[in-house]
């Protein structure tokens, strides 16, 4: 076993024996500071605090019920209802999209803090033209309050419930309009009523802290060891920055809070690259996520996954229902990639693996805006001009990331 292997080991072992590591607690925290001792000697990191929401599963619970009562009022109501379904579900989807949330704003919050490290200093001040581009290599501190390992439902379970407020919508709506309901609509109306009963149900379940859950550490311990590679091996005209997420599986409040304080004086152009669990098994990158419908990343990260299947590297892309870093990077307009353990148990060969399949990605991207002043003179035409550009490098700013600074 080589040096390598036994220091991942070390840094797995360690790591995933922090209990109770969820959005917003002590032992997000402590897992906090447990990184930072393992980082090297001198290295220069910072803790940066923001405000963290804790339970998504609340908040999809959350609209179910006011899905639910709302179709209740239609017995007694029914125009009522069905402004009241149609308020609900316009505020799903808004929630689903990561676009905008009203029950966010009401909630509990909590204090929740990022670990920024930069492996290597660049050799001149920030925004000198040296750097070509930068890349963020963002891992979770925090675990998700509750995962099944073989979960029995659809892929995207909050599709149904949106599907089931349509449903109720429209049963209610044509009752508004007395409509007279027959049996299929009487069918469609308790089954609608159904659903959303035990969406509710499993929204309160899913709320707990989950007991004996395999709290994996391959992420944090893959970033240390990549950090690791960097500063002795530096990538030349890259910019590169390591960040420990909090609230990473609770809407990604860490990547919104690093791109908010940091995103618009970060050297363009940025490339966010996630890691989501990725010694658990098989690695897969993701290039479309998002729990409502799918929400496909900005095309760079995909076609660097793309040139490692032509030099014969063998990395599936798969679409998850989970949320990544690489979506809330998505949110900010920015290119994005995530790479994720296909489940199982963590080892530390497979967390090597991902390692080297980052490394490379990482490189293989400084090499591409290394070949970006030798572009034919023939071609200089269809480069934008510099105030055009920097129009282009001020994306949106989501509406999320507004309240969470708040």
């Amino acid at each position: 076993m080589d040096d390598r292997t036994e220091r991942i080991r070390a840094d797995l072992q360690a790591l995933s024996g922090v209990a109770h590591r969820y959005a917003g607690t002590e032992g997000e925290r402590e897992m906090l500071q447990q990184v930072r001792s393992r980082l090297p000697a001198g290295a220069r990191s910072r803790i940066e605090g923001f405000v963290a929401y804790t339970s998504p599963a609340l908040v999809v619970g959350a609209h179910a019920a006011a899905l639910l009562v709302s179709g209740l009022v239609a017995m007694r109501w029914p125009l009522l209802s069905a402004l009241l379904c149609g308020l609900s579900l316009a505020s799903l989807v808004a929630e689903g999209t990561g676009r905008y949330s009203v029950l966010r704003r009401v909630l509990p919050k909590a204090a929740s803090y990022n670990l920024v490290w930069r492996p290597t200093a660049p050799p001149v001040e920030e925004g000198d033209e040296a750097s070509l581009g930068t890349v963020v290599i963002a891992v979770p501190l925090d675990i998700p309050r509750w995962r099944p390992e073989r979960p029995r439902w659809p892929k995207r379970p909050m599709f149904v419930l949106f599907v089931t407020g349509v449903v109720m919508t429209s049963v209610v709506t044509l009752r508004a309009l007395a409509e007279p309901w027959g049996r299929p609509t009487q069918g469609m109306y308790a089954g609608s009523l159904a659903i959303l009963a035990a969406a509710v149900g499993l929204g309160i379940f899913a709320h707990r802290r989950a007991t004996g859950l395999h709290e994996d550490a391959s992420g944090p311990a893959a970033l240390l060891d990549l950090g690791r590679r960097i500063v002795e091996q530096p990538i030349a005209g890259l910019d590169v920055w390591c960040v420990f997420t909090g609230c990473a599986y609770a809407y990604q409040n860490g990547m919104h809070a690093f791109l908010a304080m940091r995103g618009g004086r970060l050297r363009k152009p940025l490339l966010v690259l996630a890691m989501d669990e990725p010694g658990r098994g098989e690695l897969h990158a993701v290039v479309s996520e998002g729990p409502l419908w799918r929400q496909h990343h900005r095309p760079t990260g995909p076609a660097l996954v793309e040139r490692l299947r032509w030099a014969g590297l063998d990395l599936r892309s798969t679409d998850t229902a989970q949320i990544t870093n690489a979506r809330a990077a998505m949110l900010w307009g920015h290119r994005a990639l995530a790479l994720a353990g296909g489940g199982g148990v963590t080892t530390a060969e497979d967390t090597i693996r991902a390692v080297d399949v980052a490394e490379a990605i990482v490189r293989l991207y400084a090499d591409d805006l290394r070949r970006v002043p030798a572009l034919p003179e023939s071609l200089r035409h269809l480069l934008p001009t510099p105030a055009a550009e920097e129009v282009a490098e001020d994306p949106p700013t989501p509406t999320a990331e507004l309240e969470a600074a708040g």
